[in-house]
């Protein structure tokens, strides 16, 4: 599609090429955004772990060194 200024309303092919750029845009989109969601649910999971083994060694009780 060419950077010229448009006096009219757009034609077949533009509307066609234009069409394709926002499937292409959304494409990405969509790609990026899963991409997105499983580095947070990875980072979710490892937080969640880190929580399950600090309050796993808080409840634990303590050996008491004997004299």
């Amino acid at each position: 599609m060419s950077n010229s200024k448009r006096v009219g309303p757009l034609q077949g092919r533009d509307l066609i090429s234009l069409a394709q750029k926002l499937a292409r845009d959304a494409e990405r989109h969509a790609i990026l955004s899963a991409s997105l969601a499983s580095q947070a649910d990875r980072l979710m999971v490892a937080g969640l772990r880190q929580l399950e083994v600090k309050q796993a060694d808080e409840a634990r009780p303590r050996r008491r060194a004997v004299a």
